[in-house]
């Protein structure tokens, strides 16, 4: 059994607690450790004392990417059970005055004003694609005209009116949390869209957003440990991960095979890391991500809403604290006959206002109301404070933005059982999360699948070669020649290619990994021009002589054939290279196929049963899930066929007629999504 600790009971700790079991079951032994007393972070949902009114203390609320592709986040509270209500506003408190977006700018400030503010809108539109939007940070941002530029450069030279660049700013403010000096011009434009139809919408979850935690709660199988604040982690000579913790009575330290290290980025710089190499890659880590934004929130309870229907959306914005977003709380929870505002405070000023007390704070945003709302002094009850100082990023995602591997594994050589959760590796939204979590638990899985295998753990004894004794029980089912087609049905492949690419006419197609032929002559026989490359001498000799010309000896690293030869590929045997060798094989794809290839490694994500069965993990050099193996072939001239036209659900439906689904070889359609790549143009 291998153990598993998670640092950190936030949505992060969570949500990988809930990828572990989903992903490894019963594998895996979980423990998570918690400093405080409670579970959830900053998704935290309060009633007020004096009233059972409902307020969000924590996370504003949920974005919705379900317009524009999947939404995982939505998907899991989808899963959850939970109901959601939708969040929409237009708008803005300027010089004391509530406005209606453009329409209201241009009846106070004139067209000048709105038109400046409407082309800079039309602007940022072209920059940024709502599935460029969707498809979040990613190392395509380095190459962006603004990801070099200060937000504040963007503004200055793009937006002439001074009220209009007023007015940018305050509607962004509290989604950047921070000022528009401190981030670059690419995440402020990703902010700069929200306010931009088909880019992007909002909710949040009924009776609170804390539910997300009570749900993941409630499906996790992990042992909970509060008040336990983990301060050093480091690994012991046998190879394990020590960590040092204070359980509210005395130092204690615990052993495990693997490490979640889910604290927010401001935690991180308080631990302490035992041995010189993962010291020093920590703190290159925390100095990488190193730019804290802020967050406070000021939420009030009045007698009534007094502002009737002055303000028909979930919140406004205001320029009050630098530009700020006020909610009415009963716009989506229930607060009773009374009413409730809650000022997302944002930046330098959240950082500055923390150090005045609840009671200057709550008399400051009173004071910040509009002029029209009258006396509201009279309507206050009850105000509460919650600082989130240094709680999200001001460039989420670092400068360049970096592959996912190497921002989730800070020493990959002699810890890679230690992998890091946050939001600040993304985009810092639950959603980026939630992404986050499930990278880690991808890596964590392929670790912990190379344990299991190690140790004996799997039924099947650990190798590393691809001899002839492998081909003569192939894959525990036989020798070679009589199990094959178990595993690679060509009907079943021709109907992939079909289904994704549909080509129109006859194709050319390399098998790389093709043994002694097999497969190349049954393709032969249905109409394809198939080819087939081997690089094992003992099973190629097998090749029947009237396929030896189709059947080449030689490696996948240097391929024996020009550019352009194929209109596909169709691999087995990339992950029977070195971790090293690895590129060279996946540019040499790209070199010698005109279209697309189908990955059929074997990776760590598929069904342990599957994997224990099929000894599939013998001679395998590299192991990755299909995520860790997508991030490869995005960087070296590769991209997802469903970015280009989505034909999961079809391709599942033949899979299941195929019997290649769960428990057979593919576990869900997603899987199937990083089973096509398209290859993509030189200058794309």
């Amino acid at each position: 059994m291998i153990n598993l600790a998670i640092i950190g009971g936030g949505p992060g700790g969570l949500m990988s607690a809930w990828y572990l079991k989903k992903k490894l079951g019963p594998l895996c032994r979980v423990s998570i450790f918690e400093a405080s007393d409670r579970l959830g972070g900053k998704i935290m949902t309060r009633q007020f004392d004096s009233a059972p009114a409902m307020y969000e203390a924590g996370v504003a609320e949920i974005y919705d990417y379900s317009m524009t592709g999947p939404d995982p986040l939505r998907e899991l509270i989808q899963h959850f059970g939970l109901q959601t209500v939708p969040m929409d506003a237009e708008q803005v408190q300027l010089d004391g005055e509530l406005l209606d977006d453009v329409p209201g700018m241009r009846r106070k400030y004139g067209p000048e004003t709105a038109n400046a503010i409407a082309d800079f809108r039309k602007r940022c539109t072209s920059l940024v694609s709502p599935i460029e939007y969707y498809e979040g940070v990613g190392a395509h941002d380095n190459e962006h005209p603004w990801a070099l530029k200060s937000a504040e450069d963007v503004l200055d030279e793009e937006i002439a009116d001074p009220i209009a660049k007023r007015f940018i700013k305050v509607m962004a403010r509290s989604d950047i949390a921070t000022e528009s000096h401190n981030t670059n011009g690419l995440n402020a434009l990703k902010n700069y869209v929200m306010d931009v139809e088909g880019y992007i919408s909002l909710y949040s979850i009924q009776n609170g957003n804390e539910q997300l935690i009570h749900s993941l709660r409630s499906e996790i199988d992990a042992e909970i440990n509060l008040n336990h604040r983990v301060l050093k982690v480091g690994r012991n000579d046998s190879g394990k991960y020590a960590v040092e913790m204070m359980n509210g009575k005395a130092p204690v330290t615990k052993e495990f095979d693997l490490v979640l290290m889910c604290l927010p980025h401001s935690w991180l710089a308080t631990m302490r890391w035992e041995g010189e190499l993962l010291r020093h890659s920590m703190v290159r880590h925390i100095a990488y991500f190193d730019r804290p934004a802020h967050y406070l929130r000021v939420s009030i309870l009045f007698d009534e809403p007094f502002w009737g229907d002055k303000v028909p959306g979930a919140w406004w914005m205001s320029e009050a604290f630098g530009g700020c977003c006020v909610y009415v709380e009963g716009a989506r929870h229930d607060v009773g006959r009374n009413g409730v505002l809650n000022w997302l405070i944002a930046g330098s000023d959240a950082l500055a206002y923390a150090n005045l007390s609840d009671e200057e704070l709550i008399d400051a945003a009173l004071k910040s109301l509009p002029a029209s709302f009258g006396k509201v002094r009279p309507h206050f009850i009850e105000g509460k404070i919650h600082r989130w100082l240094s709680s999200v990023n001001c460039i989420p995602g670092g400068l360049p933005v970096r592959d996912v591997m190497t921002n989730h594994r800070p020493e990959p050589y002699e810890h890679p059982g230690f992998v890091v959760v946050g939001d600040y590796l993304f985009d810092s939204t639950l959603n980026g999360l939630l992404d986050s979590s499930d990278a880690a638990t991808d890596i964590i899985t392929t670790e912990m699948m190379k344990l299991r295998y190690e140790r004996g753990e799997t039924g099947n004894v650990p190798s590393d070669k691809i001899d002839r004794a492998y081909f003569e029980n192939y894959r525990n089912a036989g020798p070679y020649s009589d199990v094959w087609q178990n595993f690679t049905n060509p009907d079943y492949l021709m109907e992939m290619i079909r289904i994704v690419w549909r080509p129109k006419k006859g194709y050319r197609l390399l098998v790389a990994g093709s043994a002694s032929g097999e497969l190349v002559g049954a393709l032969r026989e249905r109409g394809v021009d198939a080819w087939g490359v081997e690089n094992n001498r003992s099973i190629h000799a097998r090749t029947p002589k009237a396929l030896r010309k189709y059947n080449k000896l030689g490696s996948v690293t240097k391929l024996p054939f020009k550019d352009d030869s194929f209109d596909f590929v169709f691999e087995t045997s990339l992950c029977h290279l070195s971790p090293k060798q690895v590129v060279k094989g996946i540019r040499e794809i790209n070199r010698v196929v005109k279209t697309g290839f189908v990955f059929g490694s074997v990776t760590s994500d598929m069904a342990p049963a599957l994997i224990d069965r099929y000894d599939l993990l013998r001679g395998v050099k590299k192991l990755g899930t299909w995520w860790e193996w997508s991030e490869l072939f995005f960087g070296n001239g590769f991209d997802l066929s469903a970015h280009r036209d989505d034909r999961t659900d079809q391709v599942w439906e033949a899979t299941l007629k195929a019997g290649k689904g769960p428990g057979e070889w593919y576990a869900d359609a997603d899987s199937l999504r990083y089973s096509f790549f398209d290859k993509i143009a030189d200058d794309d």
